[in-house]
């Protein structure tokens, strides 16, 4: 905003003399016509990238601390003529708030640092800007770029205006903003120095986002500011390098070769930070094997998959912790290992045997949109006895598993299950390549639940199993961690085939059995819980503890662990992804 539209905002022009010593003094302009400065691109903008002059050095948030010592004054070289001075005021500041307001957040709000500069021309204007105290112009600046948190579906209850402090969050965004658009590998020292304001802004930008509708298509959906943003952010070489640092030890630094990395590098690491795994999982990282830093990353992310000390009974062998909530860093690798390297790798090769698999891989952080929980009412359409189906469970799903080689699964993890391998030798797993399964479609049903007291006609035959002409329940599928209560769980049934796809013929392999439940964890606001046991040959071989990453609804499906069903002493582990077709 030029100082000669500053002048005509505020009515107060200010002349400066040519010769020392003297004064002069200027008469207020009397056009009734207000000059808007030329539209600044914004940098918030994913439609409309904005670019930054290099003399803009500000990379800080913006004060409202500025003193009014700073405004000239009759004792320097300039004249300065109060705009409370009735013939002198600019017909702007005659106009309601509610005017100046919007002709500031217009003029101003596609580079905020320009109203800070406005509020330095007078105390009128000063008042108007930073002490309005609903800051309903930051409000309204904010809305014009970012969505609504208080119509936001990740939680139950609604945000009132007057608890969102809108002024603070239009200057952490506007500064995380400057941050992606200069950051990059060669200059991320200064973003590093942010990265708590840059993580906390990002998670805070995902749970504002509004709910999917379940009709809704992922890749046609354009109701959101933060999507695109986020989408472009998250697969930033700014993040990436942020994560690397949380992930790594600050001296693991690595020449890009592709000489043997020794294993395990990370030694005496802290652990990742929950909420930087979380981002992580939004949006599938590119996964480079001809960079040293990445097959490292690789590496450890395998250790954390495989590693038997992760899966205990305290925490139901699966990603979460004892308090019933998600493991964040767990589901992290466990989808990285599965979705990145995997699943890229078999796409690169093979397309048309994965093609279920693009479409939750693609439209950015549109496939972990969710439902939400700000509308939780139960639909008109279904009857009392009818059951409701608010996870969207049934219908069709495709997923894939992977596992070791037991003999190095167990000499991975011989410490901890007291195994006697005689002399051990080091797995180096950045290089390792572990077997994918089949790619397998599931066809799933909700059902009674199986413990429900009642007649016996009603119960589920599919938990159930037939014993000398007698129906007998199969082993349980509860669970004794904390879960939140917010919604009734549901129960499901249904068959596991090999996905007919691909130029191979699909090998002929006897139906699967499935049943499970699908709950909601302890966690504020909840995260969806799958549990699943496969049942092969009238056995139950596997048992699956999975997380569904983007909420009830989301399209990128589930992650969690596959086990023995019956928990067997030295039973192996391995990672698995279902998402819904």
């Amino acid at each position: 905003m030029s100082r000669s539209v500053i002048d005509r905002l505020s009515g107060c022009p200010i002349t400066h003399n040519n010769q020392s010593g003297s004064s002069s003094s200027t008469t207020a302009s009397t056009s009734t016509s207000i000059s808007t400065p030329p539209p600044l691109t914004n940098i918030a903008s994913s439609s409309r990238p904005r670019s930054i002059s290099p003399a803009s050095t500000p990379l800080t948030p913006l004060s409202d601390t500025t003193s009014m010592n700073d405004l000239p004054t009759a004792n320097t070289s300039s004249t300065f003529l109060s705009p409370f001075t009735p013939q002198l005021q600019s017909p702007l500041l005659r106009a309601p708030s509610e005017i100046i307001q919007k002709v500031l957040s217009v003029s101003g709000g596609d580079q905020v640092q320009t109203i800070a500069k406005v509020a330095k021309v007078c105390r009128e204007l000063r008042s108007i800007i930073y002490g309005d105290n609903d800051q309903s112009l930051w409000r309204n600046i904010y809305l014009e770029h970012y969505d609504d948190p208080r119509l936001t579906g990740t939680y139950t209850s609604i945000k009132l205006s007057s608890n969102i402090d809108w002024k603070k969050r239009v200057q952490d965004r506007e500064l995380v903003g400057k941050l992606f658009q200069h950051g990059n590998v060669d200059n991320s020292e200064e973003a590093n120095g942010h990265s708590e304001l840059i993580i906390s802004t990002l998670l805070e930008m995902y749970l504002d986002l509004p709910a999917l509708q379940p009709t809704t298509n992922s890749s046609e959906s354009e109701d959101s500011f933060n999507s695109p943003l986020l989408s472009k952010w998250l697969s930033s070489a700014l993040f990436k390098s942020i994560y690397e640092r949380n992930y790594f030890l600050p001296s693991s630094s690595l020449p890009d070769t592709k000489q043997p990395i020794p294993f395990p590098k990370r030694v005496n690491r802290k652990p990742v930070d929950p909420t930087i795994s979380r981002l992580h999982c939004l949006i599938p990282p590119m996964y480079n094997d001809e960079s040293s830093r990445d097959r490292e990353w690789r590496g450890h992310v395998r250790e954390s998959v495989y590693n038997a000390a992760n899966y205990q009974e305290n925490n139901d062998y699966g990603p979460f912790t004892e308090d019933g909530k998600v493991d964040w860093a767990l589901v992290d690798a466990i989808s990285s290992e599965d979705l990145v390297c995997n699943a890229q790798e078999i796409i690169d090769t093979e397309p048309d045997a994965w093609l279920p698999a693009v479409q939750p891989m693609s439209h950015g952080i549109e496939p972990v949109r969710g439902w939400g929980y700000d509308d939780l009412r139960r639909p008109d359409n279904l009857t009392e006895d009818d059951i409701w189906d608010w996870a969207g469970v049934e219908g069709s799903w495709c997923g894939c598993y992977a596992f070791m080689d037991y003999s190095d699964w167990a000499m991975m993890n011989h410490e901890q299950l007291g195994i006697h391998i005689g002399r051990p030798q080091n797995i180096d797993l950045s290089t390792y390549h572990e077997a994918l399964g089949d790619l397998m479609k599931l066809e799933l049903k909700i059902c009674t639940d199986p413990n429900a007291d009642g007649k016996r006609s009603t119960r589920c035959e599919n938990h159930e199993f037939e014993q000398r002409d007698r129906r007998n329940p199969l082993p349980s599928i509860e669970t004794d961690l904390p879960k939140s209560n917010l919604l009734p769980p549901i129960y499901f049934h249904g068959s596991s085939t090999p996905y007919p796809g691909g130029d191979q013929l699909t090998p002929t392999l006897p139906q699967n059995a499935i049943r499970g439940m699908v709950t909601l964890t302890f966690d504020d606001p909840p995260q969806v819980r799958w549990t699943m046991i496969i049942r092969y040959r009238g056995q139950d071989r596997w048992r699956l503890e999975c997380v569904q990453v983007g909420g009830r609804g989301s399209k990128r499906g589930f992650f969690g662990i596959w086990s023995d069903a019956s928990r067997a002493e030295h039973s192996p582990y391995g990672p698995a992804w279902y998402w819904k077709v």
